[in-house]
This record gives C-alpha cells, structure tokens and sequence, in this order.
C-alpha cells in the first residue's frame, strides 16, 4: 500500500500526505525544521491561538511567543536537548496562549527526525488541547458547541437567510441544589428532548454548556419563524411540566440573531450571540429577544464606559468631577448648604463627552466602582465644605450614598474619616439616599444607620414623593429631613388636584418632626407657594443650577440673593 501512494503521489508524497492528514484531524499537525528554523501548523491552529499564520519564517522567537510566559523557559531547555542530541522524543504539557491572550493547556507529542550527519533535522508531530471541549454530550444526548462551529464552517455558500436561537434554562442552578443533579441531568436531557420534537428537518439543536442549548435553522426567512418555534417549544415545555405533575417548574428565556451573522467572523458572532441570551434573560423569566443592532451599540457603548470610568479611577480619578447645587432655608431665605454632584466625562474620536449621571452612575453601582469614586466624591465635598465655611459658618455639605457602598464598602468609615480630615462637625455632612437604596431594613443598612446616628450624621431621604413612598418608610428610616422630588414639585406647581396633595404630604411629614426640602424649584412663584405651606428647605434653579467649586466659591461665598 506504502509503494502504491508513492506511486499516486510521487515525489511529493510527504508534503501531500501532511495536508491531507492535517485536514482529517481535530489536533493540530506540525512539522518544525530545526535547522532551518522554519514552523508549519494546520491552518485550524491559527484561528484557535495568537498566532498570525501557520508558517513561522523565524520560528524560534515566533513560537515562544505563543507560548505562556511561565512555560517558555521549560520549552527552550527541551528543544536546546533535541537539538544537542539530548532527546528524541518530544511530549511537554504546557500552555499556548488563545486570541483572547488566555491561556490553554496543550499536549505537543513529536518524533526527532535525525540526518546523515546525525544531527536533528526535524521534529514532526501533533499537539491538542487537553482541556478540549467535548464534541458530544452524553446527558443531553446532543452535539456541542464545537460541532456546531464545524456545521457553520462546513457550508458550501456564504449564510444569508436564517436564525439562531440561544436557548438558556432560568434559575437551573435552583434545581440542581433543591433536586441534585441526577434530577438536573434529567431536566437536561428532557429539555433537550422537547425541544427536538419541535424541529423540522431543516433545523438542527446543539448542546452548548450547562444549561443552553442553540438551534440552527439556515433556511429561515423572518423573524416571525423564530417567534412560531419559539411557540411551540413553550408549549411543549409547559406539556412536560404538567406531566411530571409540577416537580420542578421552570421556563426558558430565547435570544435570537440572525444567521448571516456568522459572515462577520466566529468572535463576531459569538458576542452578538450571548448578547441575545442575556437581554432576553434580563427581562426576566420566559424572556424572548431578537437581536437589535441600536441595543447592541448602546450594550458596546456601556461596556466603552465602564473601561474609561475604570481607568479613570486608576488614573487619580481624571474626567470625575464635582458640582455644587445650593440649598436655601425657605423662610429666612439665606444659603445654607449645597449638594455634591457627581460629574464624569471622557475622552472620543469626536472630543470630551460629558456623560449623563443617569447613564454612568448606574454603570458605577453595577461594577462596584461606586466605591472608590464615592470615597473620591466624599473627599471632596468635604474639602469643600470646610472651604465654605470660612465664609459661611455653619455651611452643610449634602452627599449622596449608594446602596452599594454601604453592601459592599466600608462607607461608614469614609464619612467619618472625611469628617475627621476636614476638622468638620458631624451635623455638616449630610448623607443622602433614595427610596430605592434602602427598601428593605437589611442589617448593612441598619449597621450604617445606627453608625450615623452615633455620631449625630444627618441622614437625608431623597427623591421622596417616588417609588414606594409613605410616612411608615419615614418612621422607620428616621431622617432629619426628607427632599421632595422635583418631578413631584412641578406637577404640584401645575395641578390643583396635586397641589392639594403636596401640601398634606408636607403637613403630615412635618407632623412626625420630620423637616422637608422640596427640590425643582424654578420660578419665583413656586418659592411664594412653598413659603406659604412652611416648607424648610429649597433647592433649584431659581436658586441656581450646580457648577463646579470655582464658580460656586465665586457666587456663593457671601451667600445668596433671593430674587
């Protein structure tokens, strides 16, 4: 057989059969020409690991830089041995670092090839990954993920029509710990089950990871048919649920891109692809969601911003920046203190953006940087505080707190070492939060609060008049003064029926000795109106929009002039 392929093949039988193979095989085939310093690897190879083509002209430094730090000296001491005539036999497990720059564990197994002059020539062989994924699960009785790829690849014309579905199961992780995971892998395999059943011939179900599934379907021409299949696969779903009389109820959530997708690379596709699951999952349980491209732009933009608010943080918190909102005793009309305000802008291809707090500070929150830049905020207005001061005495400093900092920082903490820096009395620092910070009477809250009040730190409601309010969050939360929210004082500025109810909201608050500062203040006769209900506090733009330190030092150190 031997003679008979030299005979097919001729001269070139070597080359040939080394593409042949290396196309046969889910390892990657190499061939490294010691002595000409010259590395061939399947193509595969190169869409897998950080390396830009499968022939390396200058193979000794190009393939170490594959490969993961940690490993190299071990590589470059086995292959100094091969060439010196130390070793025939090449098998290491090291590591090759991915497209991502990740790094994954290798098995590379070779055969010295020695010359006449008995010197190494070449060292032939194979490496794979041994923490692989799996081709094939045996649970859900599906192909995987990497089969999925090869189905994609396999096509003979470019994708144009079609979807697929990222199918993830809700709260899975609940059934396993309730049931185990003999029940989970029962639920698997049964989801796995149902969901075939609805498929015709063209389509086709790929077992991703744990819980998520992906249908194929690349003869689709709307959307409509996604949302047809998405149908019947509930109702096949509930159908189970019903016949294992309820013992586990679950329900699916359904992303859905279009096929053609693919077109734009693997990586491309694989982000758009968790993208769909993930919106579709965060509309809650049996969410169902087609891609979007402007939600996919505003998903990217978010990620842009949370990378710039990060460096900013590390880089002495450049592009933060704090305003200064002034806050007025209604009756006496004088300055009494202001609000610090978080600001942020950044850097683009168009010039400094300044980005919305309504846009930033939730993305500070989800990350956790809430805690630095709160600690950085804090600082600052404290300094400011103390600054005011020598112009205003008894000038107070409003800030905000988020609910993170105080579940996941030390906040307590950085208020009193605020205080103590800036030689402040306790009643000038003002901690503020929002209806939606403190809706449940956790004991990180209850801890924060007790500390406040220890230390006689005034403790302000914001946004009252939103959400859930009502006097029982008052009295539970105990603050020295509420704030009105502004959206609530302009429908009371513009509504007989509202005003009415304004004005009991403000006399049964002060009822408890609760003190009220209503926000939004913007003409002079809201502030007429707010004087005749004996509201405490003020704060708007009538009295003047937040600016930065140097401007409001500028206005505002010799107080306030009511107009």
């Amino acid at each position: 057989m031997i003679n008979d392929i030299f005979r097919v093949f001729g001269e070139q039988t070597g080359e040939i059969l080394f593409e042949i193979i290396k196309e046969c095989m889910d390892d990657y085939l190499y061939i490294f020409d010691l002595q000409n310093n010259i590395f061939e690897i399947s193509q595969s190879a190169v869409e897998r690991f950080n390396i830009s083509k499968n022939v390396l002209t200058d193979a000794a430094n190009e393939v170490m830089k594959v490969v993961y730090e940690e490993d190299r000296r071990m590589l470059a001491k086995h292959l100094a041995d091969i060439c010196e005539g130390r070793e025939n036999v090449h098998n290491l497990h090291y590591r090759w670092l991915d497209k991502e720059g990740m790094p994954v564990w290798i098995n590379c197994r070779g055969i010295v090839i020695i010359d006449q002059q008995g010197k190494a020539e070449y060292l032939i062989g194979c490496l794979n990954e041994t923490g692989n994924k799996r081709r094939a699960d045996n649970v859900t009785g599906l192909l995987g993920g990497s089969e999925f790829l090869a189905y994609l690849r396999a096509q003979k014309e470019p994708i144009t029509k079609g979807f697929f579905m990222h199918i993830g199961i809700d709260d899975f992780g609940a059934i396993n710990s309730s049931r185990g995971a003999d029940y989970g892998n029962y639920i698997l395999k049964s989801v796995a089950g149902c969901m075939k059943e609805c498929l015709s011939d063209k389509q086709r179900i790929y077992h991703l990871v744990a819980d998520q599934y992906v249908i194929v379907d690349l003869e689709a021409s709307s959307a409509e048919d996604a949302v047809a299949l998405k149908e019947k696969i509930t109702d096949k779903l509930r159908n189970f649920i019903v016949a294992e009389n309820y013992e586990a109820i679950f329900s699916i959530s359904i992303g859905v891109i279009d096929a053609a997708t693919f077109c734009e690379g693997a990586e491309e596709c694989r982000k758009k692809f968790e993208f769909a699951l993930k919106q579709a999952k965060s509309m809650g349980k049996n969410g169902f969601y087609i891609f979007d491209q402007d939600d996919y732009e505003d998903f990217l933009r978010q990620g842009r911003i949370i990378a710039t608010l990060r460096n900013a943080i590390v880089n002495h918190y450049d592009g933060f920046e704090v305003y200064y909102q002034p806050i007025v005793d209604c009756q006496s009309e004088q300055l009494i203190g202001a609000e610090a305000l978080m600001r942020f802008s950044m850097i683009t291809e168009e010039g400094r953006e300044f980005v919305s707090p309504m846009e930033f500070i939730p993305l500070l929150e989800e990350t956790g940087l809430i805690i630095p830049a709160g600690r950085y905020i804090l600082n600052e207005a404290a300094a400011m505080c103390c600054e005011m001061q020598k112009y205003i005495p008894d000038f107070r400093m409003n800030v905000n707190v988020s609910y993170v900092q105080i579940l996941q920082g030390d906040v307590e903490r950085d208020i009193l070492d605020a205080i103590q820096k800036y030689s402040l009395q306790p009643e000038c620092l003002c901690v503020e939060m929002t209806e939606s910070g403190f809706m449940d009477m956790t004991p990180s809250f209850c801890k924060f609060r007790k500390t406040l009040d220890k230390n006689g730190i005034p403790f302000v409601i914001d946004d009252f008049g939103t959400g859930y309010s009502n006097l029982h969050c008052i009295r539970d939360m105990n603050p020295s003064y509420v704030k009105m929210d502004r959206d609530f004082t302009a429908k009371a500025m513009n509504s007989d029926r509202d005003y009415e109810l304004y004005k009991n909201i403000i006399s049964m608050v002060h009822s408890i000795s609760v003190r009220i500062c209503a926000e939004g203040i913007e003409e002079k006769e809201w502030f007429l109106k707010m004087k005749e209900m004996k509201v405490d506090y003020l704060q708007g733009y009538y009295f003047g929009r937040p600016c930065g330190k140097k401007q409001f030092l500028q206005q505002y150190a010799s107080g306030i002039n009511v107009k």
